[in-house]
């Protein structure tokens, strides 16, 4: 039997074709169509004040399939699907999760053709917003999210507004997409976002995107200034799998800290079959980025309709470290030989391909794309040498073929 709706510390939603015990269970039921009203009125229904306490902090999608018919509701960005709310008068911090069926893909919400037809060329859309800068702590985890095509500005979880946004297994879907050797004659529209972090700081509280996927996007993850980790996310079949501080960034007096930058830290994440490699939009504060044992599978059909390695809007603007491998797809070797860099690009950064020796011959060493900075002993010389961006010099400033 299900509890009370306001005694309940987890809020039930069953979709149109859940099956019938799951409905039995649910406190909103799902009719197929305008599905994004109903989930709004299960998220309303958590600021609800009972006890002194904040009632129904976890929202459960039961398996099925639901459908956003609309994008009905606004924040200064555009229009929106669902709102996640603020702080109630009482609480200034609440947590609050919105999650599928644990560890499956059995809960799915899909944008329809419709709603995606009705928005404007210019407009910019969200799937999941809040309505205005606040510092509560939002999880979305365990289910997928599909939109029928790529060239409109929507943003799948848009985490501008929020104070702080953790997602967990969540897989967002464009079912348009092209795939590794046939990808779409046009690219996704840069607007269009699987993931976009917050303006600034993530008011303290946990913040991790774990095991997330984008297929089909303009940006996978657009990550900008909050303390963020990544895990074993991957992005695939779009215009930029990840991007840095590419959407402005803004300072409110509702919003704890300010505009200035924290460090972000990616773990074994994966670039696979997309047009660019990273873009590193202007950043006036020396953003430091860290990224371990990242892998790009470079396919050239893909990068023939972008063309681009990673490049810095300005360069100089970041540091950091990043190590990685890179090849040309799955059934092929890490390659010594592919570039990571747009020339000029990432002289703030420690950058290391995984593959290069620290010593080799003088004939292996030429063989690599090197990194500014890269240092190898060659066997051939019996000396260190400095790779600066352009020629390797040793240690005495010589230039070295």
């Amino acid at each position: 039997m299900k509890e009370n709706l306001y005694t309940s510390d987890v809020i039930y939603i069953a979709a149109a074709d859940s099956c019938e015990s799951d409905k039995a269970q649910a406190h909103y039921l799902c009719t197929g169509t305008n599905d994004q009203n109903v989930i709004q009125a299960a998220v309303d229904s958590v600021a609800v004040e009972t006890c002194g306490e904040i009632r129904g902090r976890r929202i459960v999608l039961l398996p099925g399939n639901y459908y956003i018919s609309d994008f009905p509701r606004q924040n200064p960005n555009g229009r929106v699907a669902v709102l996640v709310p603020l702080a109630t008068n009482r609480f200034r911090h609440i947590t609050i999760q919105i999650s599928g069926a644990p560890h499956t893909e059995a809960s799915a919400i899909h944008v329809t053709r419709e709603a995606y037809e009705g928005v404007a060329e210019n407009e910019s859309c969200s799937i999941f917003a809040c309505g205005d800068y606040n510092q509560n702590h939002y999880v979305f985890q365990d289910f997928y999210v599909t939109v029928p095509d790529d060239q409109k500005n929507i943003v799948c979880f848009d985490g501008r507004y929020m104070g702080s946004m953790g997602l967990r297994r969540i897989r967002c879907i464009c079912t348009a997409q092209g795939h590794y050797l046939a990808p779409k004659k046009t690219l996704p529209v840069e607007g269009f976002v699987a993931f976009m972090g917050t303006y600034g700081s993530n008011t303290m509280w946990e913040e991790k995107w774990e095991f997330c996927h984008s297929d089909g996007f303009g940006q996978g993850f657009a990550v900008g200034r909050e303390h963020l980790v990544l895990i074993k996310c991957a992005a695939l079949f779009g215009r930029y799998g990840f991007t840095f501080n590419n959407y402005p960034a803004f300072r409110s007096d509702k919003c704890h800290g300010d505009i200035t930058v924290h460090p972000m830290t990616l773990i074994s994440c994966i670039d696979e079959a997309n047009a660019n490699l990273w873009k590193f939009a202007k950043n006036d504060y020396k953003q430091s980025i860290s990224v371990y044992n990242m892998s790009f599978e470079i396919f050239t059909e893909w990068m023939k309709l972008g063309g681009k390695f990673a490049v810095e809007e300005r360069p100089g603007d970041y540091c950091g470290h990043i190590d990685y491998v890179s090849n040309y797809g799955s059934a092929t070797p890490n390659s010594p030989s592919i570039p990571f860099w747009e020339k000029g690009s990432g002289i703030g950064f420690e950058t290391i391909n995984n593959v290069h020796k620290k010593v080799c011959s003088s004939e292996e060493r030429r063989s690599y794309c090197a990194n500014v900075g890269q240092e190898i002993f060659d066997t051939d010389l019996g000396k260190k040498l400095i790779y600066t961006g352009s020629n390797w010099y040793d240690l005495m400033g010589n230039l070295v073929d």
